[in-house]
């Protein structure tokens, strides 16, 4: 049988359609976020290790993503194995926002499910499509040995200071760091970052421990407009970093900042979000750089 797909035409649709099988069951959105996180396969009893309460849901579970062409499966053996697939390892975190939000998801257009707004008449035509991506931090070259940290306890950076999370990432660049001042634009700016073997500029907005929960916009900026001021600096990639979770409307935030950036510019525009979970890691990649005990 041949599977014919026109990725791009389909991709909302694909992504709204893997939102509600993973909405559809606890098992189904724990076993996805195993195999889309760390190596490309993972073995059923690595799987299994993992899941919060292991039982025959967690085959089915595996089984169903496998069924929808959602991850890969490969047999060698006696040992089953599922792994990522490219599209849904790129849309993983949106898929994964769209599953736990109901509201949101029943929202959310495709080309079957068209959502209809009374708009004054309005024409618009850009030079080029807005391109607008979010990267990771694996995907940054500078920081390219995070890589061999799969996992790290996030707990071990949440009291490390903003000034700390600051000279780390700037010693990794080999890059000056600046003082702290009011009203500024970003916390760090370069010219030094690599992404895919290209340099690129880059400007950071960093919160450290002074956050002590979820970060949310309100809390970033007196004013609640700290992206808005980071992305005032010109700039090929804007990330933010924070020692704890992050809040998805700080992501959806830098995605609509990141488009009208595109835009105005007419050029590709990068942002990333590095969690605590992945601030972790790079620490645990780059330990003397951020004044930790590699031991």
């Amino acid at each position: 049988m041949t599977i014919v797909s026109n990725p791009s035409a389909d991709a909302e649709e694909k992504i709204d359609r893997a939102a509600k099988i993973l909405k559809a069951s606890k098992q189904n959105r724990e076993v996805f976020k195993i195999i889309y996180s760390g190596g490309k396969f993972k073995t059923i009893q690595q799987i299994k290790s993992k899941v919060t309460k292991s039982n025959t849901n967690t085959y089915k579970a595996a089984q169903r993503l496998y069924g929808d062409d959602i991850v890969e499966k490969k047999v060698s053996g006696k040992v089953i194995s599922y792994g990522k697939k490219d599209f849904y390892r790129t849309h993983r975190d949106k898929i994964l926002r769209l599953a736990s939000n109901p509201k949101r998801l029943k929202e959310y257009p495709t080309k079957r499910k068209v959502q209809l707004k009374v708009v004054s008449q309005s024409s618009y035509t850009f030079r080029t499509k807005p391109q607008a991506k979010q990267i990771y931090v694996d995907d940054i070259d500078s920081f390219k040995k995070v890589k061999a940290i799969k996992t790290a306890n996030a707990s071990t950076v949440q009291k490390m200071a903003e000034r700390t999370i600051n000279d780390g990432i700037c010693s990794i660049l080999n890059q000056t760091g600046k003082k702290d001042w009011g009203g500024e634009r970003n916390d760090i700016y370069s010219n030094k970052i690599l992404l895919r073997s290209k340099r690129k500029s880059a400007a950071f907005a960093l919160k450290g421990k002074a956050i002590k929960t979820k970060l949310v916009p309100g809390k970033m900026g007196k004013n609640g407009d700290q992206i808005q001021r980071l992305f005032e600096t010109t700039a090929d990639i804007y990330l933010v970093v924070h020692n704890r979770e992050i809040d998805d409307r700080v992501v959806d935030l830098m995605q609509t900042h990141a488009l009208q950036k595109s835009i105005a510019n007419n050029k590709q525009i990068y942002f990333c979000i590095i969690d605590g979970d992945d601030l972790a890691r790079l620490c645990g990649a780059y330990p003397k750089e951020f004044g930790l005990s590699n031991s």
